[in-house]
């Protein structure tokens, strides 16, 4: 089992941008947006990791925009391409997007990661080796964790007119615990966003099943999620989009009543 979304990289431009292939296996039966992302994400981390030496590594994000065209199945391969915008030692600003068969996917835009020492999180040396595995050879087959088996234990959970609530907790032993990160294990970001828009599904009732996320915007992670964390989730419903029909929920995450993450989630209703 894994959590490094990307097979292989190819056109790698130091300090410009890269392209990489993610294979989603064909028995994946829902490979949610959230993977997604971090896919693309991961691809921006290898270029701004390659820059430093190996020395520091982006952790935590900020995407401006996340705009979801079509769903992700079992047995696509995802085209990953991304551009930096800038690149420091502190940070990098990047886009990005995912195609299948060379139509767009998923199109991340106005994304920045922050950096922090590589050795707080994983072995320089390892990083580097498996950085070249994927600019030659590419990686392995592997598998991926089902939805269950990365989803957040929810512990308490209230739907409400137009708001719901939730205690998540992040699971204490993972086999994506490995990857992310291996000395210092922390509870994807990516997941935790998965899990909330989860939860904004329910609240919308019958119609959030059956909904598709037409874009995520204004996502912002401000603290790490350890194993075993437990995090509080709130979900609001703004005003639907006159223009769009767009249903418009706005999710929030607290660890002891401080901010962990936002976002806002774009559904559109099923025609059906």
């Amino acid at each position: 089992m894994s959590f490094l979304l990307v097979d292989e990289i190819h056109d790698f431009l130091p300090r410009k941008g890269a392209r990489g292939l993610l294979r989603v296996p064909g028995d994946v039966a829902d490979f949610p947006l959230s993977l997604v992302v971090e896919a693309v994400g991961q691809l921006a981390a290898w270029v701004a990791m390659e820059n430093v030496d190996f020395q520091m590594r982006p952790v935590a994000a900020i995407a401006g925009e996340v705009l979801a065209y079509r769903e992700i199945r079992g047995g696509d391969e995802l085209e990953l391409t991304i551009e930096v915008g800038a690149l420091r030692a502190s940070a990098i600003r990047y886009g990005g997007t995912a195609r299948v068969l060379g139509e767009p996917a998923v199109e991340l835009r106005r994304c920045t990661g922050a950096m922090l020492p590589m050795d707080a999180f994983d072995d320089p040396v390892e990083v580097r080796r498996h950085f070249e595995r994927l600019s030659t050879a590419g990686a392995a087959p592997r598998s991926f964790p089902t939805r269950q088996e990365f989803a957040p234990t929810v512990v308490d959970e209230t739907l409400g007119d137009g708001r719901a609530t939730a205690t998540l907790e992040a699971p204490l032993e993972a086999g994506f615990y490995r990857d992310h990160f291996p000395r210092r294990a922390v509870y994807p970001a990516t997941l935790l966003l998965d899990a909330k828009i989860e939860l904004a599904r329910r609240l919308l009732g019958p119609a959030g099943a059956t909904a598709s996320i037409r874009a995520v915007r204004n996502v912002k992670v401000r603290a790490f999620t350890p194993p075993g964390g437990r995090i509080d989730v709130v979900v609001t419903e703004a005003d639907a989009d006159d223009a769009s029909g767009l249903r418009n929920l706005r999710l929030e995450a607290y660890a002891d009543r401080d901010r962990v993450s936002t976002a806002t989630v774009h559904f559109e209703p099923s025609s059906e």
